[in-house]
C-alpha cells in the first residue's frame, strides 16, 4: 500500500499518522485497548451473532435474543435513542423487522455495501427511526458486528470525521449514503492498521484500529491550528437544540441513566475531598476511587485517567497539595481553583493541550458540587458552541478560560430552555443533554444556515443567466482558479460572484467577501500588526487578514471548495495589496516566505481548493491601475448590458409581454445612445428590485441612473437632455408600436423616419405628463 494514499488522493500528513501510531502504542502498552475496548466490543459482537442465528433460523425467541445486544449501557455503539427506536420497531412491526435483519445478516456471499443498502431501504425513516445518514449507519454498523466484529467494527460520524481531519485523510463525498460512509471508514481503518504495522505497533485488525480511533482521535494535534469541524457538520439555532433537549428529558433517560451516575461520581470525589483536606491517611485510595468511578462513566479519556492515577501514586505529596488547591474550603472562584491546581499539576502527566488537562481537572470539581461543576470535554462542547452560534473560546485559552466559557454556555442553554418551557434544573442537566446529543450525532450539524445548496441549473434559473455562461465560468475557475467579472455598474457582478460561489461551494460559510479601496494595504488583506489593549497596556499584535482566514478555512476542509470574493478589485493598489501573492496566484504548488512570517511558521502557499473571484467596474477610471502581471493571472469574464446573457436579464425578470416590459426598452434605448462609450452602459440591476411598481421607475431613473449618466457626460448638456426619462420612454414606446405594425403588415421596418420622429415628439409630451409625478 502506498503510504501517501488517502481517500481522495490528497497527501497524507505523515507526521500526524506517526503521532497517531505513537499514541496507539501507548494505549496498547497500558492494557486499556484490550481490556476497555476490544474485549467489550467482541462480547457485544457475540451477542449480535447469537441474535443473527436466531433471526436466520426464524427462532421464536429471536426478539429476546436481539434485545440482549440492545441493552443500553455505557460505551454501547448505538445511542440510547436509537436503541429505543429499534426496540419499538421490532415490537410494533416484527415481520418487517425480521425481514430487514435477514437482509443485513444473510449468509449469501454479498458485499457489505450491498448488505447496508438493502437493509437501509427496509429500515423505516423519520419519525420511526430518528436521525439522518450518520445516525443510521451508526445503528447498522453495530448490527454488522454480528457478522464479525473484527471485520465490521462500529462507526460514529463525528469521531471518524475528526480522525480524517487530524490525519489529512480525505473526507467521503458530500452526498455519500450509509454504505459509502462505512466503506470510507473501513478503508481508513485498513490504512491505520498498515501504518501501525509499519512502525511495529501490533494492531491486528479493524476492531483494534477502530478502538484506537474511538479513544485517541481527540489526543491528536490539530493539523490546521483550529478546531473548525469538517465540511459536513451543519449549523442551526437554539430552538432546534432545545427541541432535542426536550425530547431527551421526556424519554426519562436524562435522570435515571445519565444524571444520577454522575452525581454518584461527584459523591465519590466529595468523600475524597474531605479526606484530602483533613490529611487523612486514606486520601490517596479515596481519590483514586473517584477517578476510577469517573473512568467507568467514560467522563475522561482512559489513557489520561491511567496517567493521572500513576501520578497520584508516584507523586503523592505533590498530588496532595494540588488537590488541596482545587478542593480548598475558602470561598474561591472556580477560575482561581483551576489555575492554582494546574500550577502544581505537571503538563507532562497527561500530555495534550489545555482541553485534555481541563477534562481531568473538571472531574475533580465534581467533588465540590457536580450539579454546579459538571465534567468537561473540549471537542464535544466546541461542536455545541457552533451548533448554537455561541461564541468560541479564544484559541490560546488556558484551562480556566476553557472551563468558565463552558459554564457560561451551560447557563445560556438553561436560560434558552426555560424560555421555551423546557426545565433544565442545573448545569449538570444541561451538560448531560449536550453530551448525549453530541454522542449520538443528534446535534444540528455545524456548517451553513443556508437552504440546501443549489444546483447549477437551479442557479441559472434563479439568476436568469444561461446555463452555458455559468458552465463557462466554472470551467475557467477550474482551469486557473481565479477569475474577474468585469463590466459597467449595475450588471450584477457582485451578486453573481457571491451567489455563484455559494452554489459551487454548497454553503455560504465557505465564501469570504472583501472589498478593496484606495487605502487598503497588504496588512489589511494578508497579515499585519494591529493596535491592541490588554488591561491598561497598549501595544500591537499580529492579525491575519481575509486572505489568510479564507486560506485557513480551505485547509480545514481539503475536499470542499472555498471562495474568496474580492469586490472592486481594481480600486486597490494591487501590487501593494497582493505582495508575494502575485507569485502564488500563478504557482499554486509552490510556497513562499511571507512578509510577516512568524518564527517556526512554515512558508505560505495557496491551497488548491481556494478559488478567487474578483469584480471590476470598467466604468471606473481606476481600471488603468490593473497591471499586465495581474491580468495574466486571471481569466476575465465580460458582464456587459449590450451582450447576452446580461442583455436579456432585465427583460426576463420583468417578463416578456408583461406590463413593465417597456422598462427594458427604455434601458436599451439609453444604451443605444451610449454606444460610443461601451463601459458607460446601464446595467439591469437598477430595476431588479422585488415588487417593482410603475411609479418606482421614474424615481429610480431620476435619482440613480441619471446622476451616473451626468457624471459620464459631464459638460455635455445637450447630450444629457437626450436621457430625460419621458423622452426615452416615448421613443421606446414608438419603436415598439412600429415593430408591432410592421410585424402585422409585413413591412421591413424601415418606415418613414420623419413620421416616426414627429409621432415621438407628440408622445413625449403625453408620456411625460403620465410619468412625472410633479405634473399631477
Amino acid at each position: 500500500m502506498d503510504s501517501e494514499r488517502t481517500g481522495d488522493g490528497e497527501d497524507l500528513k505523515l507526521e500526524s499518522w506517526e503521532e497517531f501510531v505513537r499514541l496507539a502504542n501507548e494505549f496498547i502498552d497500558s492494557g486499556n485497548l484490550k481490556e476497555l475496548e476490544v474485549d467489550y466490543k467482541r462480547n457485544l459482537g457475540r451477542e449480535f451473532a447469537d441474535a443473527r442465528k436466531a433471526v436466520l433460523d426464524n427462532a421464536q425467541d429471536w426478539v429476546s435474543r436481539l434485545r440482549v445486544g440492545l441493552r443500553s449501557r455505557p460505551g454501547h455503539p448505538m445511542t440510547w435513542r436509537t436503541i429505543d427506536d429499534i426496540k419499538k420497531w421490532v415490537d410494533g412491526s416484527p415481520e418487517e423487522a425480521i425481514q430487514a435483519l435477514q437482509t443485513l445478516w444473510t449468509e449469501s456471499d454479498i458485499s457489505v455495501s450491498e448488505r447496508i443498502r438493502n437493509f437501509s431501504r427496509m429500515l423505516p425513516g423519520e419519525p420511526q427511526i430518528r436521525g439522518g445518514t450518520g445516525t443510521r449507519i451508526r445503528l447498522i454498523s453495530a448490527l454488522l458486528m454480528g457478522l464479525d466484529a473484527t471485520k465490521y467494527p462500529p462507526f460514529a460520524f463525528r469521531t471518524f470525521q475528526n480522525a480524517y481531519s487530524r490525519t489529512g485523510y480525505g473526507y467521503p463525498s458530500q452526498d455519500a449514503d450509509e454504505a459509502a460512509l462505512y466503506e470510507h471508514a473501513l478503508a481508513f481503518l485498513d490504512l491505520l492498521v498498515w501504518q501501525a504495522r509499519a512502525h511495529d505497533v501490533p494492531l491486528h485488525h479493524r476492531l483494534d484500529a477502530q478502538s484506537v480511533v474511538w479513544q485517541l482521535v481527540d489526543e491528536l494535534p490539530e493539523l490546521t491550528g483550529t478546531s473548525t469541524p469538517p465540511r459536513d457538520l451543519f449549523q442551526e439555532d437554539w430552538k432546534i437544540f432545545v427541541k432535542l433537549a426536550k425530547e431527551l428529558i421526556e424519554s426519562g433517560h436524562l435522570e435515571t441513566e445519565e444524571v444520577r451516575p454522575k452525581l454518584e461520581v461527584g459523591h465519590e470525589f466529595k468523600i475524597a475531598r474531605e479526606a484530602v483536606l483533613n490529611d487523612a491517611g486514606e486520601w490517596c485510595r479515596l481519590a483514586k476511587a473517584g477517578v476510577k468511578a469517573a473512568e467507568k462513566e467514560k467522563l475522561v479519556f482512559n489513557m489520561s485517567q491511567t496517567r493521572f492515577l500513576d501520578w497520584i501514586d508516584s507523586s503523592q505529596e505533590e498530588a496532595l497539595q494540588a488537590l488541596k488547591e482545587i478542593w480548598n474550603e475558602d470561598d474561591l472562584q472556580v477560575k482561581s481553583r483551576i489555575q492554582s491546581f494546574c500550577q502544581l499539576f505537571p503538563k507532562e502527566v497527561v500530555g495534550g493541550g489545555a482541553g485534555t488537562r481541563m477534562s481531568v481537572t473538571a472531574q475533580l470539581l465534581m467533588g465540590l458540587c457536580a450539579k454546579k461543576y459538571p465534567p468537561f470535554a473540549k471537542k464535544r462542547f466546541e461542536n455545541a458552541y457552533k451548533s448554537t452560534g455561541y461564541k468560541m473560546p479564544d484559541r490560546d485559552a488556558d484551562e480556566a478560560a476553557l472551563y468558565t466559557h463552558f459554564l457560561g454556555f451551560l447557563d445560556r442553554f438553561i436560560e434558552e430552555s426555560q424560555a421555551h418551557g423546557v426545565n433544565l434544573r442545573h448545569r449538570l442537566d444541561a451538560h448531560v443533554v449536550v453530551w448525549l446529543l453530541e454522542e449520538e450525532d443528534a446535534l444540528p450539524r455545524l456548517g451553513s444556515r443556508s437552504p440546501d445548496p443549489k444546483t447549477l441549473r437551479e442557479f441559472a434559473d434563479e439568476s436568469l443567466l444561461s446555463i452555458e455562461f455559468l458552465k463557462e465560468i466554472k470551467t475557467l475557475l477550474e482551469d486557473k482558479r481565479q477569475v474577474i467579472f468585469q463590466g459597467p455598474p449595475g450588471t450584477g457582478k457582485t451578486f453573481v460572484a457571491q451567489a455563484f460561489a455559494e452554489c459551487l461551494a454548497g454553503s455560504e460559510d465557505r465564501v469570504t467577501l472583501v472589498q478593496f479601496h484606495p487605502s487598503y494595504a497588504y496588512e489589511d488583506f494578508v497579515r499585519g500588526y494591529r493596535p491592541t489593549l490588554e488591561g491598561e497596556q497598549a501595544g500591537f499584535a499580529l492579525h491575519d487578514g481575509p486572505l489568510l482566514q479564507a486560506t485557513q478555512k480551505a485547509r480545514n476542509e481539503p475536499n470542499a471548495k472555498h471562495y474568496l470574493i474580492i469586490d472592486e478589485i481594481n480600486r486597490g493598489n494591487l501590487a501593494k495589496v497582493f505582495g508575494e501573492l502575485y507569485f502564488l496566484l500563478e504557482y499554486r504548488d509552490k510556497s513562499i516566505r511571507m512578509q510577516y512570517q512568524q518564527e517556526g511558521e512554515e512558508s505560505f502557499s495557496l491551497p488548491k481548493n481556494l478559488y478567487i473571484i474578483g469584480t471590476m467596474n470598467t466604468a471606473d477610471r481606476s481600471i488603468a491601475l490593473v497591471d499586465l502581471a495581474l491580468r495574466r493571472r486571471f481569466y476575465f469574464i465580460e458582464f456587459h448590458p449590450d451582450k447576452d446573457p446580461v442583455k436579456s436579464v432585465l427583460r426576463k425578470r420583468l417578463g416578456e409581454g408583461s406590463k413593465l416590459e417597456w422598462v427594458a426598452d427604455v434601458v436599451d434605448e439609453a444604451n443605444e445612445l451610449l454606444k460610443d462609450d461601451r463601459h458607460a452602459a446601464i446595467g439591469p440591476s437598477y430595476f431588479m428590485k422585488s415588487n417593482l411598481k410603475e411609479e418606482d421607475i421614474p424615481r429610480i431613473w431620476q435619482h440613480s441612473v441619471l446622476p451616473y449618466i451626468e457624471e459620464r457626460l459631464f459638460g455635455d448638456e445637450k447630450r444629457i437632455e437626450e436621457f430625460e426619462f419621458s423622452k426615452l420612454r416615448a421613443k421606446a414606446e414608438q419603436k415598439r408600436r412600429q415593430r408591432q405594425q410592421t410585424g402585422q403588415s409585413g413591412d421591413d421596418g424601415n418606415g418613414d423616419a420623419d413620421s416616426v420622429n414627429n409621432e415621438t415628439d407628440q408622445l413625449a409630451g403625453v408620456s411625460g405628463q403620465q410619468a412625472d409625478p410633479s405634473n399631477d
